[in-house]
């Protein structure tokens, strides 16, 4: 007979208290230390999302006017005062422009700086856009009326998140349009 003892058969059954609690404790140092990692990757990706899905409204626009040989108009503006929204906008035949129904209204988060540098329209920003797709479509639309002459300083969005705290860390985003209708993407620091 082969008989094991009580003791060698009650190890190999499973863990100890000790054993349990050790690994808990490695496993909760590792979650101490990883954490802000984890927060400040969720920060970038937010702003990195809240950009992307800027650029992507303005190339829409853009297309819609090429699309349709209609001036169309990204508006920003803010509608309490406290926060930014968009909305896509179409240049009518009376000189009025009114919203796209295709394009519903969106918003930018209230954790974002947000800084936006096109030329203003009845008093809200607009990036606008040609049937040519040129932008802004304001100087080719209506040559009797007298705008300023395009100006690098004027067309552009910045995003700022203030949660991306770190030393030489890019947390702006930044979507420039050029005269031609091309949108930059660029990240940088802040000042």
């Amino acid at each position: 007979m082969n008989a094991t003892p009580f003791s060698k058969r009650r190890a190999s059954r499973g863990f100890t208290l000790i054993e349990v609690l050790v690994v808990l404790g490695i496993i909760g140092m590792f979650m101490i230390v990883s954490y802000p990692s984890v927060m400040n990757t969720l920060a970038v990706r937010n702003l990195d999302n809240a950009a992307r899905q800027i650029q992507t409204f303005l190339q829409q626009t853009k297309l819609k006017a090429v699309d349709t040989k209609i001036n169309h108009r990204v508006r920003f503006f803010r509608p309490t005062g406290t926060y930014w929204a968009y909305e896509m906008e179409r240049y009518e035949a009376d000189g009025t422009w009114v919203p796209v129904a295709t394009a519903p209204r969106k918003t930018i988060s209230e954790a974002f700086v947000v800084t936006v540098t096109f030329p203003i329209v009845d008093s809200d920003h607009a990036a606008s856009f040609s049937p040519m797709g040129t932008f802004p479509a304001e100087v080719i639309m209506t040559p009797s009326v007298t705008f300023p002459a395009f100006n690098p300083a004027q067309n552009s969005i910045t995003l700022q998140s203030p949660k991306l705290d770190r030393p030489d860390q890019m947390d702006e985003r930044v979507l420039s349009i050029f005269m031609g209708g091309s949108i930059q993407y660029a990240k940088r620091k802040s000042a």
